[in-house]
C-alpha cells in the first residue's frame, strides 16, 4: 500500500489498536450528545494510559497547517523521529496527514486513515491513526490523533 486510505463510517471495534479504541471510547465519553468534545475535555490525566505513547496533539496553525504540540513516545520510537514543535507542512512526505487534517478542522468530525509512514526515518513503516477533534463544530481547536504502527502494509 502506498498512500493512505480513509476508511469512513469505523466503529470502535474497526480501530486496529486497543490504544486506539480506549481513546475513542474517551472522546465519544467526553462529546457526550455534542458534536465535537469542547478542548477543556483534554485532561490527560483522564485519558487511557495505554494511549498515551501513541498520541499526538496538534493545533491549527494559521488557514492551512498545523502545529504539533506533543509526540507520544511511542511514535518517536516507531518512526525514529521527534515531531513535537514542527508544522505538519515542514514534514516531507505528510502531505497526506495534513489534508486529513485540513478535513477534521473544516468539517469537524473523525476521521481513520491508513497508509505508508513516509515521513518515518525508519522505512517499511505502515501506520493506522484515528483522528479526533476538540473545540466546537465551527472551530475545532485542538487534533489528536492516535497511531498504530506495523512493518507490513495494513488490511484493508
Amino acid at each position: 500500500m502506498t498512500g493512505q486510505e480513509q476508511i469512513n463510517d469505523f466503529f470502535s471495534g474497526d480501530l486496529s489498536s486497543d490504544a486506539q479504541r480506549a481513546m475513542y471510547e474517551y472522546w465519544l465519553k467526553v462529546r457526550g450528545k455534542g458534536q465535537v468534545p469542547p478542548k477543556t475535555a483534554l485532561d490527560p490525566v483522564e485519558f487511557p494510559r495505554k494511549a498515551l505513547p501513541l498520541l499526538t496533539v496538534v493545533e491549527p496553525a494559521g488557514e492551512d497547517d498545523f502545529k504539533i504540540r506533543i509526540t507520544g513516545t511511542g511514535i518517536r520510537a516507531a518512526t525514529g523521529r521527534d515531531l513535537t514543535g514542527l508544522k505538519i507542512s515542514e514534514i516531507e512526505g505528510a502531505g497526506p496527514i495534513l489534508d486529513r487534517l485540513l478535513q477534521c478542522r473544516n468539517s469537524a468530525v473523525t476521521d481513520y486513515a491508513a497508509g505508508s509512514a513516509d515521513w518515518a526515518r525508519k522505512p517499511g513503516k505502515y501506520f493506522t491513526a484515528l483522528v479526533l477533534p476538540f473545540g466546537t463544530p465551527q472551530s475545532v481547536e485542538r487534533v489528536m490523533l492516535v497511531f498504530s504502527f506495523t512493518n507490513r502494509a495494513p488490511e484493508g
